[in-house]
């Protein structure tokens, strides 16, 4: 029954939480949606209404390759559709990855919670681009071994990476 308990608790809080962050990331202004376009405007230092390579690499985003591929007419430069519209391709995988990995902290803990002997709350998971990071303590070493096992048995989970230690 206590494990029922916690591992509805902590599906609670995890949901309320990946909801909180999700609304706050939908949340944020997106300058690439204002009409004016200010951002792209404030790159075009040269105001010829397009983008060369060297004016966009102050963004990370924009790497040869990714100018190359928001380059759809191939021609040498990013007008205002084609920044925003890769851009915005962009940031929506990113809001998916971040989903994503959210969805498998709270697989993984949920599976560590119902496990018997585990205290969930001594175990922390994060997970980044499919890689879930395990830390904390447990009673016995075998438990370890388990926890990284659960954690590899949820879909989605590229690898996992354990820091997991016993208690002395």
């Amino acid at each position: 029954m206590k494990n029922q308990f916690n591992l509805k608790t902590v599906t609670v809080l995890v949901a309320l939480t990946t909801a909180a962050f999700t609304s706050a990331v939908f949340a944020q202004p997106d300058i690439n949606e204002n009409p004016n376009g200010v951002q792209f405007r404030k790159l075009d230092t040269d105001n010829d209404g397009t983008l060369t390579h060297s004016e966009v690499a102050s963004e990370k985003l924009f790497t040869k390759k990714n100018f190359a591929k928001a380059d759809l007419d191939k021609d040498g430069t990013l007008d205002q559709k084609e920044y925003d519209d890769f851009k915005s391709e962009a940031q929506n995988a990113e809001v998916k990855r971040v989903a994503n990995d959210s969805v498998i902290t709270t697989k993984v803990k949920s599976q560590i919670v119902k496990e018997e002997g585990f205290s969930g709350f001594q175990i922390s998971v994060e997970t980044h681009k499919g890689v879930v990071q395990l830390s904390g303590f447990v009673d016995k070493a075998e438990q370890i071994t388990k926890a990284t096992e659960l954690a590899k048995s949820v879909e989605g989970v590229k690898s996992v990476k354990n820091s997991l230690l016993v208690k002395s």
